[in-house]
């Protein structure tokens, strides 16, 4: 009996205090009607808008793709790198067929002189599948006249045309002990 009496007891103060506090947040102006509440969501769930306590959720962002180019042919592919070793063609057009190139304007004259310096010589004798904008191509690579075995060139799409990977042209110039601000780790 004791804790019913205690119980009603409760429920009457709790009655009281929650009408009191309606009383005291009353204004004058009937006309204008404002509801604010300082509660919190609990954790997970949304506040206001939904109905039901299902979960709610969103659909991830869509990833961003490069679209694929058409395959570009073997010999498409070695006169691009042919082109970018030679030291007759000006470092600005050069900086057109390497990727981030414009990052470090010198990146091409330093892609030259590294290979230049270790004797690199590249011949695409195979291209891959394009996928996710990116290509790979078998190569025949020797370096101070030492063959590279399983040698492969990537190449990324950019725009309307297949560069040459910046990590690719980044080895080169970094086994020449070059350093290039396209070629700092990300």
């Amino acid at each position: 009996m004791k804790h019913t009496i205690f119980r009603a007891t409760a429920a009457l103060l709790l009655t009281v205090s929650a009408l009191s506090l309606t009383a005291c947040g009353k204004s004058d102006d009937s006309a204008k009607v404002t509801t604010t509440t300082s509660a919190a969501a609990p954790a997970g769930k949304f506040q206001g808008g939904t109905e039901g306590d299902d979960k709610q959720t969103g659909q991830a962002p869509a990833p961003t793709t490069a679209a694929d180019l058409p395959k570009p042919s073997v010999a498409d592919l070695n006169d691009k790198v042919t082109k970018a070793f030679d030291p007759a063609i000006d470092a600005k057009t050069k900086t057109d067929w390497i990727e981030d190139a414009a990052l470090d304007p010198q990146l091409a004259q330093k892609l030259v002189d590294a290979a230049k310096a270790n004797n690199v010589k590249v011949t695409i004798t195979n291209v891959g599948d394009p996928s996710g904008g990116k290509l790979k191509a078998d190569a025949d690579v020797t370096i101070d006249g030492k063959p590279v075995q399983n040698a492969t060139v990537s190449f990324v799409a950019d725009g309307a045309e297949w560069k040459i990977d910046h990590n690719y042209a980044c080895s080169i110039v970094k086994t020449a002990k070059l350093n290039s601000a396209a070629c700092q780790d990300k």
